[in-house]
């Protein structure tokens, strides 16, 4: 798949969202209201948080997941070739340059690990959802060992869908359990998955200030 192709594919995705979502403030605000909260918490604490919020607004599993493979696909694609496929030519934008180059230090320092495991190593990293993992930086991954974009997406989508659905469906029975001790218990576990990693990336900020202080 061609740099232009990839990103042509990640506009049409959009375009598609974009109108299925101004549909949905006209049609059913409060449905509306859930997609936006549901993709900050994404952007805020990761895949768990977009699940947590989803679950706990009471979408049901399997809506849930054709939300975030949808929403998810479309943002890989678009940053992948963006960031990835056109990373020199976006640096020359202030703008883009520090979130490139912080990028480009994640994927580095996740590659020294993962290099011994080959594809399945990448494979492994964008399925958990842990801090710091996921399918964008798992395309920067395989994008500086060497894989080209088609190899690559061959790569990370197939890994980023299975795990949308296997942790959307184990969370789907993990509220079902808490809500057991209390239908306002799942609250506190949505507020940790969205703020844990929000708290790890203001620790991470604390302690480079620190280290350039110290130097």
């Amino acid at each position: 798949m061609k740099k232009s192709a990839t990103l042509a594919v990640g506009v049409v995705l959009l375009v598609i969202e974009l109108a299925f979502f101004v549909f949905f403030v006209f049609a059913n605000s409060s449905f509306a209201a859930i997609i936006s909260s549901m993709v900050g918490a994404n952007h805020l604490g990761g895949r768990l948080a977009f699940i947590a919020v989803g679950l706990e607004n009471g979408l049901s599993a399997y809506l849930l997941i054709l939300i975030i493979l949808f929403y998810n696909t479309t943002y890989l694609l678009l940053m992948y070739s963006l960031v990835v496929l056109f990373s020199e030519r976006m640096k020359r934008f202030k703008i883009f340059k520090g979130q490139i180059e912080s990028l480009k230090k994640k994927a580095e320092k996740k590659k020294k690990f993962l290099k011994k495991w080959n594809w399945f190593g990448i494979s492994f990293f964008v399925w958990i959802p842990l801090p710091w993992t996921g399918a964008v930086i798992g395309s920067y991954i395989a994008h500086l060992e060497g894989y080209n974009a088609r190899e690559t997406l061959f790569i990370i989508l197939p890994s980023m869908w299975v795990g949308i659905i296997s942790w959307t469906l184990w969370f789907d029975e993990l509220y079902d359990f808490v809500e057991r001790f209390g239908k306002d218990k799942t609250i506190f576990l949505t507020l940790f998955l969205v703020m844990v990693p929000i708290l790890f990336y203001l620790t991470d900020i604390i302690k480079k200030a620190r280290d350039r202080r110290s130097s």
